[in-house]
């Protein structure tokens, strides 16, 4: 039988000046709202403007480009609006693949997450917060994409807009090393053989930084989806956000204090490896 040589196909013009474009925004060298001229980028990558509308056109059906008539391409700048429906669903997404990561119990998987979390532990050390950043998001990609594919594309498409929205509030983080203390609750949820319990408590977690960031109440169409909370002593107990509501005052003034200990994408609390994550 004739042996056919392997055909190696190098990227598109199109498609390296999406990588490009992609890489500009997520990083925020492209800031939200800002113009993407034709000419400029054509003559900054050194290709022709049809492999540029290209890319620009499939940014766009990713939600991080939008066309605007008469006046070209831009930046996506989400409103808050926008983000809250995005928080909502990528909590929904997030607390879904702990569901399965953790009905699945690959062992390879976990090992994965215990490695990739000593390498950013590495990096707390030295106190990058850039790279710690970075890795963090390779933390839920791993999470995401060991669940099932479809939420895998799902969380994908929502990505690039956080990152866009995150970067645009600024990062208030926690001590790298309490931020890894969540992460390491969240390995050990994960691993627990509880997939009620870890997908109760990563979607609350999500849910719950995520409006303080926004600086918004949780809307009560939520409530049932918001039923955990990681203490300050590392303990998970239940959570009612409706007698939450009763008893803050001005919720908008206790979220705006609580922003400064979390941020959007990771746990407004510490906690501490080896104690009891059982609710109650």
């Amino acid at each position: 039988m004739l042996q056919l040589p392997e055909i190696v196909r190098s990227p598109t013009l199109s498609v390296m000046a999406k990588r490009l474009i992609q890489e500009a925004i997520w990083s925020g060298g492209l800031a939200p709202g800002a113009h993407l001229v034709e000419t400029a980028l054509a003559e900054q990558f050194q290709i022709s403007r049809g492999p540029l509308r290209e890319a620009l056109r499939s940014l766009a059906s990713e939600g991080l480009v939008e066309f605007h008539p008469g006046r070209g391409a831009f930046v996506v700048d989400p409103t808050p609006d926008q983000m809250q429906d995005m928080i909502i669903l990528r909590a929904v997404l997030g607390g879904m693949a702990a569901r399965y990561v953790t009905a699945k119990g690959n062992a390879s998987v976990f090992g994965r997450l215990v490695a990739h979390l000593e390498r950013m532990r590495a990096v707390a050390d030295r106190n990058d917060e850039k790279t710690f950043f970075d890795g963090h998001w390779e933390f839920y990609e791993i999470l995401h994409e060991a669940s099932n594919e479809f939420i895998f594309r799902s969380w994908q498409s929502l990505y690039g807009l956080i990152n866009i929205y995150v970067r645009r509030l600024g990062r208030p983080y926690l001590p790298l090393h309490d931020i890894l203390r969540d992460y390491d609750t969240f390995v050990e949820l994960l691993q627990s053989g509880d997939p009620d319990e870890a997908e109760a408590v990563m979607r609350s977690q999500m849910l719950r930084v995520g409006f303080i960031v926004l600086d918004r109440p949780i809307p009560p169409m939520l409530y049932a989806y918001v039923t955990r909370r990681i203490r300050d002593d590392g303990s998970v107990e239940h959570f009612d956000p409706a007698a939450e509501e009763q008893q803050v005052p001005s919720k908008a003034a206790d979220n705006k204090s609580q922003s400064r200990r979390g941020n959007v994408e990771h746990s407004s609390t510490s906690t501490n490896r080896g104690r009891s994550r059982r609710a109650g």
